[in-house]
């Protein structure tokens, strides 16, 4: 599928085709995946880290939810000592426990749990964004360094014109200024290659930033032509029901339902213990008690009398229930959006590759007349040049739409995703 035909240099030594060999099978044992590059890029990127730290803290919130309020003391001394009929009473310590209406701390641990599965959600659709961005990169740096063999294809090809070019000028078939011009375009290409180097370390520093690792770090792709072109289509344009940005929401529906349910809680009394201790001197008091501390155990009762309050309360909630019900509603219609936009790209893809298909092979058969006519003199070398030009970028736009096809398919496998992956 989406063959490219090369002309072969005539020049080539068995030197240059050995040493070739040997680089490519080195390349080979030490190429990195897709799969390898996606794992790397999990376990280190920092943003990602981050996150999951912040589900981490968030589900330290359901055991501060459930919590029981801290017990407040109180101490009192007497400056004047109240006189009591067993002594004056000099100093008088409190302790008040406040115990909230039954099943509240349920509510709020359960509160903190939905936010904690949205925090996780979120971590989730975090790590299939990472794998698509890494992707991306992958597929743009796979693209760029076939270009580059592409482009030293053509260095080669420009090498046998200009063998046959000199071979025509000492025939006197050909003039020098065609020699020249050749040259001409050999000079171009070795800038193009250049640049096409410089690009490649921009790429590797970002594909490298993603994994947190070292810029500099090779990121070794054998044979990024065959990665172009090993294509595996998602089937399904089926929008996930459990794709991590709708779960996310759900939890936070789900949340939404417990601080409801906690709203008509905190409408409720709330309940206090406490205990109250008196000391009392004893100043030679006439009584059998005289100088024996008090002890008072105590009840006390919340009184939620301002209903404009927690009516108040239940309506935010409400209306917080009824935005994130819209939330949802959008967010199934961005995935179901971007599926679509996703496969209509594809689709014209596909149309794109099979027009460059067909021009490609039209090219061969006028390259290869062409050639017999360069040879023969019967034809100019700037015609030749530039079917040889128009050959290239065919086959440049070729692995273009061959990287951006696997991008959207990784766009696609992204957007038809579930939590559970």
């Amino acid at each position: 599928m989406f063959n490219t035909y090369p002309i072969k240099s005539p020049g080539s030594s068995l030197k240059l085709v050995l040493i070739g060999l040997l680089f490519c099978l080195g390349f080979k044992l030490n190429a990195q995946s897709l799969e390898v590059l996606k794992t790397t890029a999990a376990e280190n990127n920092l943003e990602l880290k981050a996150q999951y730290k912040r589900f981490e803290a968030q589900i330290e919130g359901i055991t501060l939810a459930k919590s029981w309020q801290d017990p407040n003391l109180s101490f009192g001394y007497f400056i004047s000592p109240i006189e009591t009929r067993v002594g004056p009473q000099i100093a008088r310590f409190s302790l008040t426990q406040m115990l909230p209406w039954f099943g509240t701390f349920k509510v709020k641990g359960d509160m903190a749990a939905y936010k904690g599965e949205a925090e996780f959600e979120k971590f989730q659709d975090q790590k299939l964004k990472l794998y698509l961005k890494v992707a991306q990169q992958y597929y743009e740096l796979s693209a760029l360094r076939y270009i580059a063999e592409l482009e030293e294809e053509q260095l080669e090809i420009l090498e046998d014109l200009k063998s046959i070019v000199e071979s025509n000028y000492e025939n006197n078939k050909a003039d020098l200024v065609d020699i020249l011009r050749v040259e001409l375009d050999m000079d171009k290409q070795l800038n193009v290659l250049q640049v096409l180097k410089d690009q490649d370390q921009a790429l590797v520093t970002q594909l490298n930033q993603m994994m947190n690792r070292q810029l500099e770090a090779e990121v070794l792709i054998s044979n990024p032509k065959q990665i172009l072109e090993q294509i595996q289509f998602i089937e399904s344009d089926t929008l996930s029901k459990a794709h991590p940005r709708l779960e996310r929401i759900r939890s936070l529906q789900d949340s939404n339902a417990a601080e409801s349910e906690l709203a008509q809680k905190q409408a409720m009394p709330q309940f206090g213990l406490g205990l109250d201790y008196a000391i009392i001197q004893n100043q030679n008091v006439m009584n059998a008690d005289a100088g024996q501390d008090a002890i008072m155990p105590m009840l006390s009762v919340s009184l939620p009398i301002f209903g404009k309050k927690n009516k108040s309360r239940k309506k935010a909630v409400s209306l917080q229930g009824e935005a994130i019900q819209f939330q949802l509603e959008n967010e199934k219609t961005l995935l179901r959006t971007e599926i679509q936009v996703a496969k209509y790209k594809q689709d014209e893809l596909f149309d794109r590759l099979d027009l460059y298909e067909k021009q490609l092979l039209r090219l061969k058969d006028i390259l290869q007349l062409s050639e017999v006519a360069l040879a023969n003199a019967s034809m100019e070398i700037e015609e030749v040049l530039r079917l040889y030009q128009e050959r290239l970028l065919y086959l440049k736009q070729q692995a273009q739409a061959l990287a951006n096809l696997q991008k959207t398919n990784e766009t696609l496998g992204y957007l038809t995703s579930n939590s559970a992956l």
